[in-house]
């Protein structure tokens, strides 16, 4: 799985769709285990690459997550 900026997206890429995932906690894993969960959402989709990717940690007392957010798309 391919993930770039918006400006170094393929030309000719169909745009599938926007995949969310998110994980509980805020941590040095937290990021590499959403990442794989929004992977797999985008090649469920029949994707190839993720574009646009951005990042939420929120740390909250009591609710702690990691969220990520991007577009996918088949090149």
């Amino acid at each position: 799985m391919r993930i770039s900026t918006l400006g170094d997206a393929a030309p000719h890429g169909v745009q599938l769709g926007v995949v969310y995932a998110s994980v509980e906690g805020v941590n040095e894993h937290s990021f590499e285990e959403c990442l794989e969960i929004l992977t797999e959402k985008a090649e469920a989709l029949g994707a190839t690459s993720l574009i646009g990717l951005q990042l939420v940690q929120s740390q909250f007392q009591w609710n702690q997550r990691t969220s990520l957010l991007a577009t996918a798309v088949r090149e």
